[in-house]
């Protein structure tokens, strides 16, 4: 039997991930993203920012947009740039939701800080560049990483 991650045309093995609609079918998501980072010699710093990213959109997909629907899946894809950096694809069929679009949150205020409801923030700053593409059937979100040291460098500069 073909794995799935060998189905699409220009995907490694093991370079793209299925994760069903619940947040207990992400366990697995950590390990994948170390597997890409060391098969494509990422470096520390994106496969920190990666799982990060990865982990808020990835969740949101499950949370607000399948409302923790086991029938639902989200697919996680890895690709390179060609120029040394990263840009990890996640795919769903939920409702229509475009991160982008929401607005830019205030500087965090130690004094109200909640826990909780910071996952855009997080991926804008941990994040090379952001994407989003409505589908026919629902969500693409890319998210980049220029190189090894820049994830961390512009995270500093924009939290």
């Amino acid at each position: 039997m073909t794995d799935q991650a060998t189905v699409r045309a220009g995907v490694e093995a093991g370079d793209e991930l299925v994760i069903q609609g619940d947040l207990a079918a992400m366990a697995g998501l950590a390990d994948w993203v170390d597997g890409v980072v060391e098969r494509h010699g990422l470096g520390e710093k994106v496969q920190f920012a990666a799982k990060l990213c990865l982990e808020e959109s990835v969740s949101n997909s499950i949370r607000h947009g399948y409302g923790q629907r086991p029938d639902g899946q989200v697919r996680v894809r890895f690709s390179g740039d060609g120029v040394g950096g990263a840009v990890f694809t996640v795919e769903d069929d939920a409702p229509r939701f475009n991160p982008l679009e929401q607005a830019e949150m205030p500087a965090i205020n130690p004094e109200t800080f909640e826990i909780g409801g910071q996952g855009i923030r997080l991926m804008r700053a941990f994040a090379g560049w952001l994407e989003y593409e409505a589908t026919g059937t629902g969500n693409r979100l890319r998210i980049g990483f220029a190189g090894a040291g820049d994830a961390e460098d512009a995270a500093a500069s924009s939290l």
